[in-house]
């Protein structure tokens, strides 16, 4: 037992130190590596790239099979016709059969094609249909006028069929593009079956049954806000047929007509607008809705002439066209669930006024009332451009139509100022309608692009030749002679040359437009004065004049050298 103690005690001597040894070394170990410099870290990966956008397309991915398919169906009308006339050429078959044949491959093809809606190809299916139809009209037309197998009456009316078969195909398929299709069907139907006479009012009331028929498909089926080519084609082909019947529309029928301008525009106002539907808002309504007012107040001028009325009295529907876009503001408001068409019901409203003053009291201030109104339309564009809660779109429209009002009112100075007008300055129409329409050429040249570059060169124009003409009149009315006065338009433009000119030698913003301008009033005075002013005058007259306006001319230049080292050398 002594002995096998011993061994025991010797093993755990033996561990003992076998474990101080391995310390030992451990804690050398440890020395060394912190005694070592610190090894730089790992350069972490540079962090990727993020890949640039693509560009996004300016024009959007065409469907290939789409693209040929419209092809495809364009050359085979084109064939149909090329064949029925050389079969006619050749007397290959018969009329009937000709006329067979023109059925059974329209309705082959238009058939095929409402398949292709239900079958997830719907662009294929309209351009079938589109073939169809064609093909269908065009046999419908031979049959009446070419083959005599029954009167255009007959035809008018199987047109009218294939197109109420393509609306039915359209609303069943919820297809904006077969509305599209059955629209230009019932579109081309009058002008193909007319026999000439006076059926303004049958084709007013076809048009209205058309373009209800065409409110039935949104309606029925829930959907169209976003048809945008379908509603723009719907109202602008069949307001354009009712603008051509009220040119040839005989006196007796114009109340009847005037009736069914009313009905359309009730008609119009459910498709622009699409009330009583829970989908999103329409697109491009007020656009919409502001040709269709602008038609119709046209319109009724038209049937108001026919019915030998007051022309002063045509002041009271004008009123009332206002008062109706006024009554509209909160129901669109409500149905737009946004202000979007509040600016151009305001605009329309306005516009009507506009209008209703010079009608009910003295045509001779339509241009001073169309000038103010201009001027309105482009402030408030700016105003509404400044301002987030309208629409781009909204202020994109306010701003052309302000364009379009400054122009016409530009064009009735013009001819205010062929009229010659009152001998009194600057209290006349003439000036006022200049003024206000310079005015409103002045608040559109604020934009920036070719927009408020082309306002620019308008306010010149009329800015310019309003104030030359109206100091020209005061030197006319003073005692002076009609050379006198063209002498004085003359410096006028020369003084307003040299002043632009120098105001665009300072860093302002539009700087080089204003130089510009003033080197093209400087060259239009110098040419003026010596081709038209100066004609068989005297030789003191002509060095009066010369004088003057060479001294305009030195001065300008004087102060422009004054000018230049304030600017770092002249333009």
């Amino acid at each position: 037992m002594a002995d096998e103690g011993q061994n025991l005690a010797g093993r755990v001597a033996q561990l003992e130190s076998e474990v101080a040894r391995l310390a030992s070394l451990l804690e050398g170990q440890q020395a060394t590596v912190q005694a070592r410099p610190a090894a730089a870290p790992w350069p972490s990966p540079a962090a990727p790239r993020p890949r640039p956008a693509p560009a996004k397309a300016i024009l959007p991915a065409l469907n290939p099979v789409l693209l040929v398919a419209a092809a495809g169906a364009a050359i085979f009308l084109a064939g149909a016709v090329f064949f029925l006339r050389l079969a006619i050429q050749m007397g290959w078959v018969g009329h009937e059969l000709r006329f067979l044949l023109g059925l059974l491959v329209g309705l082959a093809l238009g058939g095929y094609g409402g398949r292709q809606f239900f079958r997830q190809a719907p662009g294929l299916g309209t351009c079938l249909l589109g073939a169809g139809l064609g093909t269908l009209l065009f046999t419908l037309y031979a049959g009446a006028f070419r083959y005599h197998f029954y009167g255009p009456a007959l035809g008018f009316l199987g047109a009218g069929l294939i197109t109420l078969v393509a609306g039915g195909l359209a609303a069943k398929a919820r297809s904006g593009a077969a509305l599209c299709v059955a629209l230009v069907a019932g579109l081309a139907a009058p002008g193909l079956f007319s026999q000439g006479g006076h059926h303004e009012l049958a084709l007013a009331l076809y048009l209205a049954m058309l373009l209800g028929a065409a409110l039935a498909v949104p309606y029925g089926t829930g959907t169209g806000a976003r048809w945008t080519t379908a509603r723009w084609l719907a109202l602008v082909g069949i307001w354009l047929w009712l603008g051509a019947a009220a040119e040839q529309l005989p006196r007796p029928d114009s109340a009847w007509f005037l009736a069914l301008v009313l009905l359309h525009l009730a008609l119009a106002g459910l498709w622009i607008w699409l009330p009583g539907q829970g989908e999103a808002k329409p697109s491009t309504p007020t656009l919409l809705w502001m040709g269709v007012t602008l038609a119709t107040t046209g319109l009724l001028w038209r049937c108001w002439q026919n019915l030998g009325l007051m022309p002063e009295a045509f002041a009271a529907p004008v009123l009332a066209v206002a008062a109706l876009n006024l009554a509209l503001v909160l129901p669109l408001r409500a149905r737009c669930g946004s202000r979007q068409a509040d600016l151009g019901l305001l605009v329309l409203a306005g516009a009507h006024l506009a209008l209703a003053v010079p009608v009910a009291l003295d045509w001779a201030w339509v241009g001073p009332l169309w000038g103010l109104y201009a001027a309105g339309l482009a402030w408030a564009a700016g105003s509404a451009r400044a301002q987030t809660r309208w629409e781009a779109g909204e202020v994109q429209a306010l701003t052309l139509l302000a364009t379009a009002m400054a122009a016409l009112a530009t064009l009735r100075w013009l001819v205010a100022n062929f009229d010659g007008g009152p001998p009194l300055p600057f209290v006349n129409p003439a000036f006022a309608a200049g003024a206000l329409t310079a005015l409103a050429w002045a608040l559109l040249a604020r934009r920036e692009g070719l927009l408020g570059r082309c306002a620019f060169v308008a306010l010149e124009v009329v800015g310019n030749v309003v104030l030359a003409r109206e100091l020209g009149r005061v030197v006319r009315y003073a005692g002076g002679s009609g050379r006198a006065g063209n002498i004085t338009h003359t410096l006028v433009l020369a003084a307003s040359g040299a002043l632009q000119w120098l105001y665009g030698l300072r860093p302002v913003p539009g700087a080089r437009g204003l130089t510009l301008a003033g080197y093209g009033l400087l060259g239009v005075a110098s040419l003026k004065l010596i081709v038209w002013d100066l004609d068989q005058s005297s030789t003191a007259l002509r060095a009066l004049v010369f004088l003057a306006v060479g001294a305009i001319f030195l001065g300008a230049a004087v102060l422009g050298q004054r000018l230049r080292p304030e600017q770092g050398g002249g333009r």
